[in-house]
């Protein structure tokens, strides 16, 4: 077996006490890809720990639309649709595949898209701006329809990734009433059309079960895809047992994003490896000017805050080098946000320390954290502290408690005293810096702010802009400007995504808000398909980290 061996500084390394510390160590070739284990093996199984998003995560792999979210630059391919005409700023006609079926084995047509898109004009989501752009649906043929909007409204296509197409039966028993959180899998069922089938659990974001299993969709009509028969999902875990879980115990868990203070325990795992790679992910870290401490109602006060951060000190030693300074809380790693980074010079006062001593010295703010983030709020207490700033912790670790303050702040009704509040902002709108901007939107549940309606104007020309003019840029220069200058946020360094991965599953990660795991794959050495057979001692050898540009 080819071996490397290297010397690695473990400098970052929270096994060892010393920075001066050197370890040799061996790495082994991954060789999982070149012993596949048969597609839809009856045994193959894998269990996975989604602590973001899961719904969003889970919506993607279960449903299906017109067009889904995609790893390419403009977000999306085709799916039950198999082209289609932008006819005008519009009007669209799609053309559907041929042979379609529901989950159930049921024939889907024309008239099942039209039955979904009216019954989406009536209960639409309510994150983006689809919910007040209104439209018609024309049959045009057995496989065609007309859409038109009667506004111009350049995300229609990017929400249309998001529509997904149920049974009638599902619809009329069940109503997913469009919310501010996916409403696609609301109960367990084969009442979609995606590559997996909901088989047991739930997830909605605010409300989830801990646990949810899904099966291969024997009438997905890609027959390229799924390719592992059953998935575990678990949506909440204590993170420091799902690490012991994924790096000591086969079988436990095999895929899961972690703290970056965890690599080294991946690394030298024996039964995982780790893959890196870009994102468009984001951490967010909600002020709460609704009802926190009032001392944060001060410009000042927030963007001494944010001064008072050392970021690049927060990406060496807190983030392990895995990410980016970025000026805005929105990832650098958007086109869009590098190039305004590049071309537009922020206008800010800096901040002696004196003065932000001065600004910042004696106060206190309650924190409230998922505990998988609790290693980033460790570096981040540990600058401000320096300037008389104290930090208070309530922690959970599930996402659905998050949800459960953030999204009842800006109507007072939330529970918990917070002034910070961590979202995990996985790019759930997928290659689109909205994933952020909506949190300044005036009159949504995720907004924090006071009404500010000069950056509400913003907005509304961002809905009308298409990304591919050049007013785009200037468009999205003014909100990622005005977020800065108000300092809504607390900055910290965009990431990339650091995966634990188990040795024998084959997983290449998309950079936005996607876990493609219909694309998954094993190979004959999982512990789910080879039976009796014990993990060959020369396997546990430690696989050197995969970094994916």
């Amino acid at each position: 077996m080819f071996k490397v061996i290297v010397l690695i500084s473990l400098i970052s390394c929270s096994l060892f006490s010393s920075s001066h510390l050197v370890k040799k160590l061996e790495f082994r070739e991954d060789t999982s890809s070149l012993n596949k284990a048969q597609r839809l093996d009856p045994n193959s199984h894998i269990n996975i720990f989604l602590p973001s998003i899961p719904y969003s995560y889970i919506a993607k792999a279960t449903n299906a639309g017109l067009i889904r979210s995609y790893d390419n630059k403009r977000g999306w391919i085709y799916d039950l649709a198999k082209s289609h005409e932008r006819v005008d700023e519009y009007t669209y006609i799609f053309t559907l595949r041929d042979k379609l079926k529901f989950q159930d084995g049921k024939a889907f047509t024309i008239d099942d898209v039209i039955y979904n898109l009216e019954y989406f004009k009536k209960k639409p989501f309510l994150y983006t701006n689809i919910d007040k752009v209104d439209f018609d649906i024309i049959k045009l043929d057995k496989k065609r329809i007309k859409i038109v909007l009667k506004q111009k409204y350049e995300m229609f296509l990017t929400d249309l990734a998001r529509i997904y197409f149920y049974t009638k039966e599902y619809i009329q028993k069940y109503n997913p009433v469009g919310k501010e959180t996916g409403t696609a899998n609301k109960i367990a069922g084969a009442f979609g059309m995606g590559p997996y089938i909901l088989q047991e659990g739930f997830a909605l974001g605010s409300e989830q079960t801990e646990k949810l299993e899904l099966v291969a969709n024997p009438y997905y009509w890609n027959k390229e895809f799924p390719k592992i028969k059953r998935i575990t999902v678990y949506t909440q875990l204590n993170v420091n047992e799902a690490i012991e879980d994924i790096t000591k115990k086969e079988g436990k868990l095999d895929l899961m994003p972690i703290p970056f203070n965890k690599k080294f325990e991946v690394i030298l795992s024996k039964y995982s490896k780790l893959i890196i790679s870009k994102s468009t992910d984001n951490f967010v870290i909600f002020f709460n000017l609704i009802n926190g401490n009032k001392k944060l109602l001060s410009d000042e006060v927030r963007v001494a805050l944010n001064q008072a951060l050392d970021q690049e000190r927060l990406l060496n030693f807190v983030y392990k080098k895995e990410g980016k300074v970025s000026p805005f809380t929105t990832s650098i790693n958007y086109d869009i946000v590098e190039q305004v980074a590049k071309e537009f010079k922020i206008e800010e006062k800096k901040y002696s320390k004196k003065e932000l001593t001065t600004l910042l010295s004696g106060l206190e703010l309650n924190v409230f954290t998922q505990d998988r983030f609790m290693f980033l709020f460790k570096g981040i207490e540990f600058q401000l502290k320096k300037y008389g700033v104290k930090l208070n912790y309530t922690i959970t670790s599930s996402e659905k408690d998050i949800y459960k303050e953030l999204l009842t702040t800006s109507s007072n009704k939330n529970e918990k005293e917070w002034d910070l509040l961590i979202w995990g902002d996985d790019d759930w709108y997928y290659q689109n810096p909205w994933t952020v901007f909506f949190i300044y939107e005036i009159g949504s549940v995720w907004s924090t702010i006071p009404k500010d309606e000069q950056m509400q104007s913003y907005i509304e020309q961002y809905f009308l802009t298409n990304p591919s003019s050049i007013e785009y840029k200037k468009v999205v220069k003014n909100i990622l400007h005005r977020a800065r200058q108000k300092a809504y946020t607390l900055r910290v360094p965009s990431l990339n995504k650091v995966i634990a991965v188990n040795k024998e599953v084959i997983y290449k990660p998309y950079e936005g808000g996607i876990i493609p795991l219909w694309e998954i794959e094993i190979s004959k050495n999982h512990w789910s398909v080879r039976g009796k057979k014990e993990y060959k001692k020369e396997l546990e050898e430690a696989i050197k980290p995969k970094r994916i540009k």
